[in-house]
């Protein structure tokens, strides 16, 4: 087959997308799709994919008609991101049967619905990991502020409700990438077809998907080791503040007692 070239872009917009709605009013161009994905073929060589946890990915468009798409998208979205995370690739189709992966390009010698999936899929993980890797950082510098204060003044600020939110979006990153990103297992559409389970690991391998998974696992592991510090020194003054209340309650009891017997 003669040498073709799409460039694929994706876009993590937003935490979610309500893609039951968005495929009841867009049905038109959709070739498949489940509770997770929405995959159409927009024109020759055009195709959108969108996925439930926030991303979108497009080929061979233009900046106009991408931010097109992105604004239908919004109203179908929660959480919308401002500045969204953004990664592309270029994917060269022709007759040899190697896939090859420079820098930023994808050498393929086969093209069709499957194999285009497979490649926007990855892509998507790719902007997805690069979203949670921002959001763990942040949360590890906004921990390690407190832990710092801690090593100053003695004490822990950081109070038991702030932690409880750390920790909420801890355990949410955690489930949406155990529940969405296919780091370690091959896609269902790879299990039965060995150059897509080949191309799989290609992929994953370029983007470094399971060592970049790993760094976010180490960051988030970090995060709850120093939560749980935190929730048990929380826990721990609760303790002696109740226990306190408690002697402070019976004191008054005896001194209560012994004023009514002497006086």
């Amino acid at each position: 087959m003669a040498e073709k070239k799409l460039i694929y872009t994706a876009y993590l917009v937003a935490d979610k997308i309500d893609l039951a709605s968005y495929k009841k009013d867009y049905p038109d161009k959709l070739i498949s799709s489940t509770s997770s994905e929405l995959y159409y073929h927009v024109a020759e060589d055009q195709y959108m994919y969108l996925l439930s946890y926030g991303v979108v990915v497009f080929s061979s468009m233009t900046k106009g008609e991408m931010l097109g798409y992105m604004d239908t998208i919004l109203s179908y979205s929660s959480n919308w991101k401002l500045q969204p995370v953004e990664d592309d690739l270029e994917v060269a189709f022709n007759g040899d049967k190697q896939i090859t992966i420079g820098f930023n390009t994808l050498h393929i010698g086969r093209f069709d619905h499957p194999v285009n999936r497979m490649i926007m899929l990855h892509l998507a993980q790719t902007v997805t990991l690069d979203h949670y890797a921002i959001l763990g950082e942040q949360i590890l510098r906004n921990i390690t502020s407190y832990t710092d204060l801690m090593r100053v003044k003695g004490r822990i600020i950081l109070s038991k409700r702030k932690a409880l939110r750390f920790i909420g979006t801890t355990l949410a990153t955690k489930n949406t990438i155990a529940e969405n990103l296919y780091i370690l297992d091959s896609p269902e559409i790879a299990w039965e077809d060995e150059f897509l389970d080949q191309l799989h690991k290609k992929l994953v391998n370029h983007f470094e998907l399971a060592q970049r998974y790993r760094a976010l696992e180490n960051t988030l592991k970090i995060v709850g080791d120093n939560l749980d510090v935190y929730i048990s020194y929380n826990n721990h003054r609760e303790s002696s503040r109740l226990e306190w209340i408690i002697i402070i309650l019976i004191v008054i009891e005896v001194v209560d007692t012994l004023l009514a017997k002497f006086i």
